[in-house]
């Protein structure tokens, strides 16, 4: 902090060449995740909770939210009260733009970030007609500068995995040779390219372009921002970027229902459900913050009656019915010594992580899962699908054909943990603002992945042959050994039926 010749400029400095038509960088960027990492009023509770942990903490977090901020010396106090206007601008064109390699390699994550201490502007490619200073640098384009803050550890406990986004990728197929179709860095999914202008310089060619509505999975956040801070004047980029996240959700994972048998009424019946993850990490992936992912699976016969019915979350209270048979979820928990909590700066180990792995996973120990297991295909890597198994009984008198439906959904965070920034909160009013704000936005419906549906026919019951007496031996004699002539043949049904059920 505090060694800068050339402070990082304001946001507001490159509007004059980067703001004003539908390809420019700085409107799509500005109602994006990266400008409003300082207005996030979730990440703002947070801080709070961590500054009640830990005195002075919160620096560590600031480093990421608030490059300005931080290269400034004004991250101490670690509650950001010492910040200023412009330390709010959050990740700003600069810090990105003026982010080289380090001399020494890649510096993966706890924003460990190297600045050019001049006013050179650096990107993926350079047109030559600027109007400041700039140089090419496969950096800035690179999984690596992703990396800088979407990996963190904490210190306090040996380099703790609390995220390990950039990791996730390293190790998958998605890290591989420029050969590869596999092959993609974070910015080809992120920040996906289309034809436009980079700026509004004269002369300046059509080319290809990265969109700088920089989008993941979280669809809360902007939404309720574009509501209760109009003063922001960015209302309607919020809402683009919340749309933007809601479609790129679906690209996240397929759902499959593998081909059935059919069923027979009266019997029980089974089927699969495959979730395969499309995305260069875990799924879903980041610090879980209550972050989750999970299936709701309905069967139902042709007459409408319900048979199954797992995976469904209160519309009142968004509270997931955790007892629901047979419910598979896909998130991590993380705590302190045996204990399940969202204390981020105590957490010192992983108590569960049912994250689908990405394709061609080959995982250090600190990203293995924990309590779910995937299989390990031939070629060593963890498999990028989960299969689940559900069953249901089939009445007798269900009607043909049975519809069994599979729905993979999302939600940024839970309202657990909106009650835990609220409750465990005795510092400020943070928490409760939050709590406020997360209600009045519906405490984050679930967000739409993908779905499958399949029919199944359904089969008379066997109707068993009265003549068959060799059938109803259940080991302990039916009196035919006796002499007793007719103990089979007079057998009531439903006698018949019970026996077999004990064989």
């Amino acid at each position: 902090p505090e060694t800068l010749a050339h402070p990082l400029a304001p946001v507001g400095s490159c509007t004059m060449c980067h703001a004003g038509w539908p390809t420019a960088a700085h409107d799509a960027y500005r109602g994006t995740m990266m400008a409003m990492a300082m207005h996030d009023p979730m990440f703002q509770a947070a801080l709070t909770i961590a500054e009640q942990d830990i005195p002075d903490i919160g620096e560590f977090c600031l480093r990421c939210h608030t490059p300005p901020g931080w290269l400034e010396g004004r991250c101490l106090p670690g509650d950001g009260s010492a910040l200023q206007p412009i330390d709010y601008e959050g990740i700003s064109c600069d810090t990105c733009h003026r982010m080289p390699q380090a001399a020494e390699g890649p510096l993966i994550g706890n924003a460990r970030y190297t600045i050019v201490d001049t006013t050179e502007r650096r990107s993926g490619t350079v047109s030559g007609y600027a109007t400041h200073a700039s140089a090419e640098d496969p950096f800035v384009a690179s999984a690596e500068l992703c990396g800088t803050c979407h990996e963190v550890s904490n210190p306090l406990f040996g380099d703790f995995p609390i995220e390990r986004t950039y990791s996730e990728w390293r190790a998958s197929a998605y890290n591989g040779p420029p050969a590869s179709l596999d092959t993609k860095q974070c910015q080809d999914c992120h920040m996906e390219s289309t034809t436009g202008y980079s700026s509004n310089t004269p002369g300046v060619p059509s080319r290809t372009v990265h969109s700088h509505r920089i989008v993941g999975a979280n669809t809360l956040v902007p939404k309720v921002l574009a509501t209760e801070r109009p003063d922001l004047g960015v209302t309607a980029e919020l809402l683009a970027t919340a749309e933007a996240a809601a479609e790129y959700l679906k690209k996240a994972a397929t759902v499959e229902i593998t081909p059935p048998a059919p069923a027979r009424a009266g019997q029980e019946f089974s089927f699969d459900v495959v979730v395969t993850n499309e995305c260069g990490h875990k799924l879903p992936t980041g610090y879980p913050e209550g972050r989750r992912r999970w299936l709701e699976v309905v069967g139902t016969d042709a007459a409408g009656t319900e048979l199954l019915r797992s995976g469904t979350i209160d519309p009142a209270t968004m509270v997931l019915d955790a007892s629901a048979p047979q419910l598979r979820k896909y998130e991590a928990r993380l705590g302190s010594n045996g204990e399940y909590n969202y204390h981020m700066v105590e957490q010192n180990e992983i108590l569960y992580d049912s994250r689908i792995p990405p394709k061609g996973f080959r995982p250090t120990e600190d990203m293995l899962p924990v309590g779910h297991e995937y299989p390990v295909l031939p070629d060593g890597s963890l498999a990028n699908w989960d299969t689940a198994t559900y069953s249901l009984a089939v009445p007798a008198t269900a009607t043909t054909p049975l519809t069994v439906t599979a729905t993979l959904w999302h939600q940024t965070t839970t309202p657990e943990f909106a009650m835990f920034l609220r409750d465990e909160n005795v510092t400020n009013e943070t928490g409760d603002e939050w709590w406020r704000m997360y209600v009045a936005a519906g405490m984050d419906p679930p967000g739409f992945v993908a779905d499958a549906s399949a029919t199944v026919a359904v089969t008379p019951p066997v109707t068993p042959d009265p003549t068959d007496t060799a059938q109803e031996d259940d080991g302990r004699g039916c009196g035919c050994a006796t002499g007793g002539a007719s103990a089979g043949l007079g057998l009531p049904l439903a006698a018949w039926l019970l026996r077999r059920r004990r064989r």
